[in-house]
């Protein structure tokens, strides 16, 4: 009895583990980013900031759920000296079902620290009205100095019909 219990379990752990996923694995869909703008201090005028605009967004997973692709038309971060541009396609390497890092492709001229960063707080569900699916996370700016920081929560609707 200890046995059966016991592979019954292991067999049912590794999908209460992955990543629930909505959007179809290898298939593309579009949608659009809701537009943010996040502050590490609002009411200092020259502290960090980061902000997501509102356009098209492309999204692709793969099958096992540990790599989806994602553009995102406008995204901007300010450290508290510097300006990065990092719009266009990204790369999120999950780590587990929920966090990992994103890799922004085209921008080579940026410090490391800033094009491959953290995210977290990732999910996929489904939307409203049926055919839409909702994915958001949360993508942790930093420059390696604890004054810029910034978190900017992101949010994209997708049609998955």
């Amino acid at each position: 009895m200890r046995r059966l219990l016991l592979m019954i379990v292991m067999a049912v752990l590794p999908w209460a583990a992955a990543q629930a996923q909505i959007i179809p694995a290898h298939q593309i869909v579009s949608g659009q980013v809701q537009p943010m703008l996040a502050q590490t201090n609002p009411l200092i005028g020259n502290g960090a900031w980061c902000f997501v605009g509102r356009g098209v967004s492309i999204f692709q997973g793969n099958a096992d759920g540990t790599l989806a692709v994602i553009s995102l038309p406008e995204v901007f971060y300010f450290d508290g000296t510097n300006y990065y541009l990092l719009s266009g396609q990204t790369h999120l390497q999950f780590a587990d079902a929920t966090s990992g890092n994103i890799r922004f492709k085209f921008a080579p001229e940026y410090p490391a620290a800033v094009t491959n960063t953290a995210f977290s707080n990732f999910s996929e569900v489904p939307g409203a009205p049926p055919g839409l699916a909702v994915v958001q996370f949360s993508v942790h700016f930093t420059n390696l100095t604890d004054s810029s920081q910034c978190t900017l929560p992101v949010t994209i609707r997708y049609e998955t019909q």
